[in-house]
């Protein structure tokens, strides 16, 4: 990290944008590489990082609550509508 590195900087925030495709593993090694090393010595940003983490874990492990039958064919019933 460079010495001139300021806590919620500019640097952290294009990190911010880039955090989902980290977690997802969809960026080139040397960008994760960039952002791990980002990591061990910025506390917002790691702090930051393991709250999406977390919400991502919760939303995998939450369960999808089924619509009743008329619902879904009502929704797609207007879909098809708005399609025309």
């Amino acid at each position: 990290m460079s010495a001139g590195h300021v806590h919620g900087g500019p640097e952290c925030k294009a990190l911010f944008a880039r955090l989902s495709e980290y977690l997802d593993g969809e960026l080139d090694p040397a960008v994760c590489a960039g952002v791990d090393e980002h990591m061990t010595d910025c506390h917002r940003c790691r702090a930051f990082l393991e709250s999406l983490r977390r919400a991502v874990a919760f939303v995998a492990e939450t369960e999808s609550p089924s619509l009743p039958e008329d619902l879904k064919k009502d929704i797609v019933s207007a879909y098809e509508r708005a399609r025309r």
